[in-house]
């Protein structure tokens, strides 16, 4: 009898053991959920959810099985993913409207988050990048924004993660018209 319950024991951790691993190997990947316009959710979400709601064989009625939330409490005018960082994961970049301590005006701001142990954590929550934010996407390994100047012109720029936050790289295009600079934002070059 004694003998019986260490083993039951032993398999019963081994079982938590593998059931544990088999979960944390999932790919993971973002989601969003909006709430209303002025209250969204970035939600971590298997991988397997996005591709089965993409062939439409989603679960209907109960939505996307969300791993971790984090609560975004502004309007969000874009989600994008990609490995920004170079470890082999997906972060969030999600394009946020609101005000900061620097600078007061609600605007087009960029956060980005990361994946740490099936949660959501906030890798940078920058207040600006160069110019005025129109636009941002994912290159890899860059991210491109699409930005205006205070003399109505546009420029789009390439940045890349450094150990702190978003470090420039180049400019693609500078001081050219909003139609010349969206068609080369767009472009995959």
């Amino acid at each position: 009898m004694f003998k019986n319950r260490y083993k039951r024991l032993i398999c019963l951790f081994f079982l938590v053991l593998t059931a544990g691993k088999s979960m944390s190997q999932q790919r993971l990947t973002f989601g969003l959920e909006t709430v209303n316009d002025s209250l969204s959710w970035l939600c971590l979400i298997p991988a397997t959810e996005v591709e089965t709601a993409k062939t439409g064989h989603s679960r209907k009625g109960k939505g996307m099985m969300a791993i971790a939330k984090w609560k975004l409490p502004y309007p969000v005018y874009q989600l994008a993913t990609g490995d920004v960082n170079g470890d082999g994961k997906e972060e969030a970049l999600v394009g946020v409207i609101k005000p900061t301590r620097f600078y007061p005006q609600p605007a087009r701001r960029l956060f980005i988050f990361k994946q740490v142990n099936g949660k959501i954590r906030p890798m940078w929550m920058g207040s600006r990048v160069g110019g005025i934010l129109c636009d941002f996407r994912f290159i890899k390994p860059y991210v491109r924004t699409l930005q205006a100047t205070t003399d109505e012109k546009y420029v789009v720029a390439d940045y890349v993660w450094d150990d702190f936050g978003l470090s420039f790289v180049r400019y693609l295009t500078k001081a050219v018209s909003y139609e010349e600079a969206t068609e080369r934002f767009t472009s995959d070059e």
